[in-house]
């Protein structure tokens, strides 16, 4: 029986509170991807709110923490929190991958109309125990590591224990506050204001508590 969680104790490191501040703040969401990508994004939609990929009745369903899209559909977004290391998360990210891809791509189109597409897993442990905090992976040719495949596909891990100086303060700044550190970040302070809101939504708190429930019951 899993060891049920208090509301009130919850921060943006449970994927429940992490999804509800993403989904329900398209411009916090676009600024924290913009920080992690070190790009500009012109525009995010929410193709589906919760969004729920499956293939065949009998296939292993996954719902995403957060999915957006540019609005042309040309670049896509998953950002999912972990906070169990279980040592299947590169093949997990592969599944989604491949769901991601069957979904988006439409019968009778042609895959090279699939768009780039950016899976993220927000980490509060170091998965490769590199000391990083900041790991991304694209297809490369084992025989000359300079000639990319192009399929357009981007993996990321961030890792909030991180130890190196391998990435922005910006970022810095919300892995610390994945592990419980607030700060003056201006990113960071409207994250905190944003898990403050969902926590006071008596909705979001009865929706989460049926869900505890069902976890404790299986």
């Amino acid at each position: 029986m899993a060891n049920k969680k208090d509301w009130q104790d919850l921060t943006i490191a449970d994927n429940f509170i992490f999804g509800k501040v993403l989904e329900n703040a398209p411009v916090v969401c676009k600024q924290l991807l913009e920080t992690i990508l070190d790009c500009e994004i012109d525009e995010i939609s929410y193709p589906e709110r919760e969004k729920a990929f499956e293939t065949r009745h009998d296939s292993k369903g996954i719902r995403l923490d957060v999915f957006v899209k540019t609005p042309d559909g040309k670049k896509m977004y998953d950002i999912e929190i972990q906070t169990s290391n279980n040592d299947n998360l590169a093949k997990r990210m592969r599944y989604y991958q491949g769901l991601i891809d069957n979904d988006s791509l439409e019968k009778g189109n042609h895959y090279w109309q699939l768009g780039t597409s950016y899976i993220i897993f927000v980490c509060t442990f170091d998965y490769f125990k590199r000391g990083n905090h900041f790991y991304s992976f694209r297809e490369r040719c084992d025989q000359d590591h300079d000639l990319l495949m192009g399929d357009e596909t981007v993996k990321i891990f961030l890792n909030a224990k991180g130890k190196k100086n391998d990435v922005s303060k910006d970022l810095l700044d919300f892995l610390n506050y994945i592990n419980g550190k607030k700060s003056e970040n201006p990113l960071v302070v409207t994250l905190d204001e944003e898990v403050q809101k969902v926590k006071r939504n008596k909705e979001w708190r009865n929706q989460f508590m049926r869900y505890e429930e069902h976890i404790a019951a299986e």
